[in-house]
């Protein structure tokens, strides 16, 4: 089951133990967003193979991704964009922005519900989880963290010196990779304010605070370099199919038999299975061309637009294939060592 259908039909307030005293304390949880996912007007869930080319764009190719965040703008001033976790995080490890792979990711589906402005330039998000994708009854858990993205990374009105739990933002960068670090500046987190007021009752030691306010950030700081990647394939010309899917048909058959409606959405995938043909054996100054090879799917900017270059085979045939490649770069250091990289 979607992620979307188990948020929408949250309806139980989420009640936590007072920290003093037999009283609970409300906080927001998955219920009180299960009226603005149902009607939320755009709706994307992303097929495993988009998962991983916006992944790759976000941690493997992230300078290609920053030099174009001056074109990107929010699609829309609500929507839902959900994803399968464990393809997200295996690119993570793959591109060693991570010493070990998330196995708790397995079977975790991930969804963000985006409030964004009327100029698409920022936007406030909300993150949910649930662990076992394939269980209708899962618990569906809330991120106590809202994102703040601004595509411009000004964040003009953050108060830097206001404590973390009470409305400070948090900043988080990626000292290992550059262009992960640029796509970070456009985002801040901050604890919801019912969350941040239990937190500051609850959290009293200082050591217990600090790792429970870097666990929290932790679980979701890698969405929004992936988040941003999938807007900008979104809106490049030819990198997506997009495939309405509509519940009308099997939602006679559910309320008929008692059962909760599900929610129509969009499957988005990635335009990466159509392979063009050949390109041409030589060019006009008579250069020849190399062996045949294959050329993987990327993006090209052309001033204003973004487009996707499908992958494609180039080269001539009768010069032979290259069917893979390695390359190993190594450099010299001294006492004739080499470092591999």
């Amino acid at each position: 089951m979607r992620l979307l259908d188990r948020v929408a039909r949250c309806r139980v307030p989420l009640s936590l133990p007072a920290c003093h005293g037999a009283t609970s304390v409300e906080v927001a949880g998955p219920s009180r967003f299960a009226e603005q996912v149902a009607v939320c007007p755009l709706r994307f869930v992303l097929g495993d193979d988009l998962t991983r080319a916006s992944a790759e764009l976000a941690f493997a190719d992230g300078a290609r991704l920053v030099g174009c965040l001056d074109l990107l703008r929010m699609p829309a001033s609500h929507m839902w964009i959900e994803w399968n976790d464990e393809a997200h995080k295996r690119v993570i490890h793959e591109t060693q922005s991570t010493a070990e792979f998330d196995a708790a990711a397995i079977g975790r589906r991930v969804g963000i519900l985006l409030q964004a402005s009327a100029n698409g330039l920022t936007a406030v998000g909300r993150t949910f989880w649930s662990d076992a994708a394939d269980d209708e009854c899962a618990n569906v858990t809330l991120s106590p963290l809202e994102t703040h993205i601004d595509l411009r990374g000004e964040f003009a009105d953050v108060a830097h010196s206001r404590d973390v739990l009470s409305g400070g933002y948090v900043h988080v960068t990626h000292g290992g990779n550059s262009a992960t670090a640029s796509l970070l500046d456009q985002v801040k987190f901050r604890f919801d304010e019912s969350w941040a007021s239990y937190y500051r009752e609850a959290a009293r030691d200082a050591d217990f605070r600090r790792r429970l306010i870097n666990d929290s950030i932790d679980s979701i700081a890698w969405d929004a370099p992936f988040l941003i990647a999938f807007l900008l394939l979104l809106s490049a010309k030819d990198a997506t199919r997009l495939i309405p899917v509509s519940r009308a048909a099997i939602n006679r058959k559910r309320l008929a038999n008692g059962r909760a409606p599900l929610l129509d959405h969009i499957e988005v995938n990635a335009s990466l299975d159509a392979v063009s043909s050949a390109e041409s054996s030589g060019d006009l100054n008579g250069r020849q061309s190399p062996r045949l090879h294959h050329v993987r799917g990327h993006l090209v900017r052309r001033e204003h637009r973004v487009f996707w270059r499908v992958p494609h085979l180039r080269g001539s045939a009768a010069r032979g294939t290259v069917r893979s490649r390695t390359v190993c770069l190594a450099f010299a250091r001294k006492g004739d060592h080499e470092q591999r990289v």
